[in-house]
């Protein structure tokens, strides 16, 4: 038992677990395979990739959506992307974004289920007490495989917390809707203690997601014999605000992200989210949602005090350095590595998703230190600091190449004593050590796209010039 719980809380911890979502099952029992699918199938799709058209003649396209189910959605149309947003090798005509040249893919096609148009348009209830909680974790963290920000914010309960007794700690919806998808990860990941990611449609244009939450409960209970057969469930089970959806008593921790049609962004290359988190654009602050005084009990116990106390992941700036990267022609957010890979920071083995993942922004709970992080550096999906705290967005297009040395970093607490970082002091800063581990070299391009250099082991001043080991990345 605390084997198991030990284990959650490590995964929680260092926000280095993968979250995958399959890429296939659910759709329809149709068995037909062809390309060129009738209207008649206009119900269901069985292959990625099929085409149809509705009765009154628009084209769709078979996709899998961020649950992994196969669905029907509106088939892309040809675009041609801004000047400043740059197309990867494997890049498709589909775009998520409100960009000149792009279409909008509702929300409610990513995240599917039964939905009301007409429901509601914030959260009434809260998902948990706040009085309980130890600390939250605001969005845009970057940690381990976590390279660029999460969507997410983490809920933490105190230490020793763990076997309380049942009923102790609990999470609830925060508004009206419809559960329209479980996934169970003790039966898809081989967790080893009850673990599930909940999606509830609260309308059309507001969805909840609930990552790593405990026992289902409730409305939710409905789910679980299915779940636990299938590792995944989905279809449509009514809530209201404040129902109880799961017991966290046995192994406190979650993760919760709000997703919503006015919160959406418009992001510099649409593409790079076109295979994986395609939900990117619409991630929203949860504290934007909820009642004033629920809104104000959850932000006293977030760690960041800087505003938005939310925190945020739309850090690109478009023309400089900082942002989120990917290397260009590797599917964007999707990678090429393994999706079910885990990294093993002993032996430096990574080859996941996040390889070919870098992001140049602010720490998310003190936005003063910039954070560079790096997919692959030597095999470690790892995060520095740079000597001086170089600002990645005075790095602008145009100049020459620009070269810091990485260190590693240290906590202080708000009254400038060291941190120790598993027992987080709201408003703590970051101080930048003196042992450079390396150095980056970068060099945006008028085209919008970035030269960088790993150079794991070699101080800034070595550098003379770019080398055969540098890549090309894109937004």
């Amino acid at each position: 038992m605390a084997e198991r719980n030990t284990s959650k809380r490590i995964l929680i911890a260092t926000l280095g677990l993968l979250l995958t979502a399959s890429a296939c099952g659910g759709g329809s029992s149709d068995s037909s395979n062809s390309s060129a699918a009738t209207a008649n199938q206009y119900d269901g799709c069985s292959s990625e990739g099929d085409v149809a058209q509705t009765p009154d003649g628009m084209s769709l396209q078979c996709v899998t959506n961020s649950v992994g189910e196969l669905m029907w959605d509106a088939a892309p149309t040809p675009t041609t992307l801004d000047a400043g947003s740059i197309a990867d090798a494997t890049s498709t005509t589909m775009a998520m974004s409100g960009a000149s040249g792009t279409s909008v893919i509702p929300l409610k096609s990513i995240l599917g289920g039964d939905c009301d148009p007409n429901g509601p348009a914030g959260y009434s209830a809260g998902i948990g007490d706040a009085k309980q909680w130890s600390h939250v974790v605001p969005l845009g963290a970057m940690v381990g495989t976590h390279v660029t920000p999460v969507d997410h914010i983490y809920v933490y309960y105190p230490k020793g917390s763990d076997n309380s007794a049942p009923g102790t700690f609990t999470v609830t919806s925060p508004a009206d809707g419809t559960i329209v998808s479980i996934e169970d990860f003790q039966k898809s990941n081989g967790y080893p203690y009850p673990d599930y990611r909940i999606v509830i449609a609260h309308s059309c244009d507001l969805y909840s997601v609930f990552i790593h939450v405990g026992e289902l409960q409730g409305p939710a209970a409905q789910a679980a014999a299915d779940a636990a057969r299938d590792g995944r469930w989905s279809g449509s089970i009514a809530v209201k605000a404040g129902d109880v959806i799961a017991d966290e008593s046995r192994s406190p921790n979650y993760d919760f992200s709000t997703f919503a049609t006015k919160a959406m962004v418009t992001l510099l290359n649409p593409d790079s989210y076109r295979e994986k988190e395609t939900w990117k654009p619409y991630t929203a602050n949860p504290f934007d949602y909820f009642p004033a005084a629920i809104t104000a009990a959850y932000e006293a116990k977030t760690l960041r005090t800087a505003a938005p106390i939310g925190g945020t992941i739309f850090y690109d700036v478009a023309g400089t350095a900082q942002g989120m990267w990917y290397v260009k022609g590797t599917n964007g957010y999707r990678g090429v590595g393994d999706e079910a890979a885990k990294f093993d920071n002993n032996g430096k083995i990574a080859r996941g998703y996040w390889d070919t993942h870098l992001a140049i922004s602010p720490h998310n709970v003190d936005p003063s230190a910039f954070i560079y992080s790096i997919g692959d550096w030597e095999g470690c999906p790892c995060q520095f600091m740079s000597k001086g705290n170089v600002d990645p967005s005075s790095v602008k297009a145009g100049g020459q190449p620009t070269v810091v040395d990485l260190v590693e970093f240290e906590y202080l607490a708000p009254d400038g004593s060291r941190m120790d970082p598993s027992k987080p002091v709201r408003g703590y800063k970051l101080k930048a050590g003196n042992s450079v581990v390396g150095s980056l070299a970068f060099q945006v391009n008028d085209d919008g796209s970035m030269m960088v250099e790993k150079r794991p082991g070699k101080d800034a001043a070595s550098f003379s010039g770019f080398s055969a080991d540098a890549l090309t990345y894109v937004r």
